[in-house]
């Protein structure tokens, strides 16, 4: 499960250190967020008929460690996303919901769905402070653009490119995740701190 976060603090570093990109890394930067954007398609999907209650979250609180666990044990490859079907289909995936009670299907699907309004919330926030800091950097790199001379003033706009296109493609993927309902606000912002607070 730590994939999630793994990418998506991946994409939100490439906005961040955006002033430091050079143009070779922008290919890399645009294919990261084509791949990206059709996973949260796929996310979107795959958690667009069940809603989650407060005892959904209460259960991923207090599962999260066993289940953070078994899901270390399925990343074999940090470069892939996450392949929901293979997780159901796997049997000690479903050994393990069984002996917990859960049904296998159910549990992951209202998981990732939890997992998803945290990721959510999490791109809303980075996108305005980051739209804020791009505006800004632009203005400084006009103003040094005297001082710094023409080679590199055109070697900080590319990397400034590279940046508006990470930004770009979160925005891309962000426009196809499932909005929470309004019970569903009311439990993340109640727990807000728990869920945050998983490793």
């Amino acid at each position: 499960m730590k994939k999630i976060w793994f990418l998506i603090i991946s994409l939100f570093m490439l906005i961040n250190v955006s002033s430091a990109l050079a143009q070779s890394s922008q290919d890399e930067i645009n294919d990261s967020s084509v791949q990206f954007e059709e996973w949260a398609k796929t996310l979107s999907e795959f958690v667009k008929d069940v809603r989650f209650n407060e005892k959904d979250v209460q259960n991923l609180i207090s599962q999260w460690d066993d289940f953070n666990s078994f899901g270390e044990e399925q990343d074999t490859d940090e470069e892939k996303y996450i392949d929901f079907n293979s997780i159901l289909n796997d049997s000690a995936y479903r050994s393990w919901a069984q002996s917990r009670g859960f049904d296998s299907d159910e549990w992951l699907k209202k998981t990732m769905r939890i997992m998803t309004m945290i990721m959510r919330t999490q791109i809303e926030a980075s996108k305005s402070e980051s739209q804020f800091d791009m505006t800004a950097q632009l203005a400084e790199i006009e103003k040094m653009r005297a001082q710094v001379g023409e080679e590199m003033y055109l070697q900080m706009k590319q990397a400034m490119a590279a940046g508006a296109a990470a930004m770009q493609g979160i925005d891309n993927s962000y426009k196809h995740l499932p909005v929470p309902t309004d019970s569903e606000k009311i439990l993340l912002i109640k727990y807000n701190d728990q869920l945050m607070n998983l490793e």
